[in-house]
């Protein structure tokens, strides 16, 4: 999943809107939204979380190894702090924790939870680490993400292990907020920031393998599963979506981009609805909705960044 689904981005001129780009961002808001479906499917299947990862970060960190070998003397002139914090919570780190938050809540709540809070904790992450600044104009959206989000917590809180959940998606979000700034900060190209994360995700998972854990349930998926999963995990979020989004940015603008991925939850949930037969009851409604307004109003030309002091 990338971030930009709730980050507001600055502006890119005045492009034109054209069907192309409409497209675009269609088929990306398809890919963001399916990549909840793919974590619900695996964890109901009870596909190990490594194994889906494997899918994940198989194909595309061979497809970024050539960006990694293009621009190595660049990346390993990028501070560590912010090196260690794209490697640390990006990646496989988040991956892990959003397949073990689709354990325990379903998917209206985790595509909702995650992608919805990031622009809350990026401005609370930048502020406290990284002298950063947040608008006072950008104090409404964060209030609305951060109202919509209690009213989630607060009252689905007692059903079942869903707190549980939650809490692991708020981490993810947390994590994945840390490698948005970590990534701004370093000065890298979202290709190479999508190599570095890829590939040492990658390297992870095959020391794991080789350690003795080796993948046992691959083999035996339905074909139609393993398709699915390769396609929207090793395909769509892994690589196409970052193309799309990009083409997306030049022909209809980073606002109005940004803001139309406010609706991955809503399409997530309707999926869901259809695949799962999981119906979001009227707390997490309430609260994407919520939400989905304080990350459309965040992504407005004039709240569109968090700015730095220094």
């Amino acid at each position: 999943m990338k971030a930009a689904i709730a980050l507001p981005l600055p502006s890119i001129g005045r492009p034109a809107s054209s069907h192309a780009g409409m497209i675009a961002l269609a088929i990306t808001v398809l890919i963001w939204a399916s990549f909840f479906l793919s974590l619900r499917a695996g964890a109901k299947a009870q596909l190990p979380a490594a194994e889906l990862a494997l899918i994940r970060f198989g194909p595309a960190g061979l497809c970024f190894l050539p960006t990694l070998i293009h621009s190595w003397h660049r990346i390993i002139t990028v501070p560590k702090r912010y090196l260690l914090g794209m490697i640390a919570t990006g990646g496989l780190p988040y991956f892990l924790i959003a397949c073990m938050g689709m354990r325990h809540a379903p998917v209206s709540d985790g595509s909702t939870l995650i992608p919805g809070t990031i622009p809350l904790f990026v401005a609370l992450i930048g502020t406290l680490f990284y002298k950063q600044h947040t608008p006072r104009h950008l104090y409404v959206a964060l209030g609305l993400i951060s109202a919509g989000a209690a009213i989630i917590l607060l009252f689905n809180h007692g059903q079942g292990d869903l707190l549980h959940g939650y809490g692991l998606f708020l981490l993810g979000s947390l994590m994945w907020a840390n490698f948005t700034l970590c990534l701004r900060l370093s000065g890298l190209k979202p290709a190479e920031g999508g190599a570095v994360i890829a590939i040492s995700s990658l390297l992870v998972l095959l020391v794991w393998f080789v350690a003795g854990h080796p993948p046992t349930q691959l083999g035996n998926m339905p074909l139609s599963a393993l398709a699915f999963h390769t396609l929207v995990q090793g395909i769509g979020v892994g690589l196409l979506a970052t193309l799309t989004y990009a083409y997306a940015i030049t022909k209809l603008g980073a606002p109005k981009s940004a803001a139309a991925g406010a609706l991955t939850p809503v399409l997530a949930s309707l999926l869901a609805v259809i695949i799962f037969d999981e119906t979001p009851g009227l707390p997490s409604l309430l609260g994407m909705v919520v939400i989905v307004i304080g990350v459309i109003l965040a992504s407005r030309p004039n709240t569109a960044h968090v700015t730095t002091k220094q």
